[in-house]
């Protein structure tokens, strides 16, 4: 027991250091009211995405709040004094839904691309 007491450790410090099932980069399925193409959460806590209605930068901070739900909190590139709440609720690896106050606003699907924020 004393030998594997140290992998026990190391096992459940690892398991505590994997990614949110909700980073990754998403792709809108279909149109959707703000025109939002794709959501990019990297694995660090940022997120951004960009909007059609009204055409702006939405940059974001994100935080997971069960494995499957992260709120994030973002500023509109044309109102950089706003703050605007949107929860991204995963229903699976592949699919997730983006809802802003009790209002769905895209269909995502999950894109294989590394979700790397300039």
């Amino acid at each position: 027991m004393k030998k594997s007491f140290p992998f026990l450790v190391s096992l459940v410090l690892l398991s505590g250091c994997a990614p949110h099932p909700g980073a990754g980069v998403w792709k809108a399925e279909g149109e959707n009211a703000m025109g939002i193409s794709t959501l990019t959460l990297s694995y660090d806590g940022r997120a951004r995405f960009d909007t059609s209605h009204p055409k702006a930068s939405w940059h974001c901070f994100w935080s997971g709040t069960s494995a499957e739900r992260v709120e994030l909190s973002c500023t509109p590139s044309t109102e950089p004094d706003q703050t605007h709440h949107f929860q991204l609720q995963v229903a699976n690896q592949e699919r997730a839904e983006l809802i802003r106050g009790e209002r769905p606003v895209a269909l995502l699907r999950r894109l294989s691309k590394n979700p790397v924020i300039d």
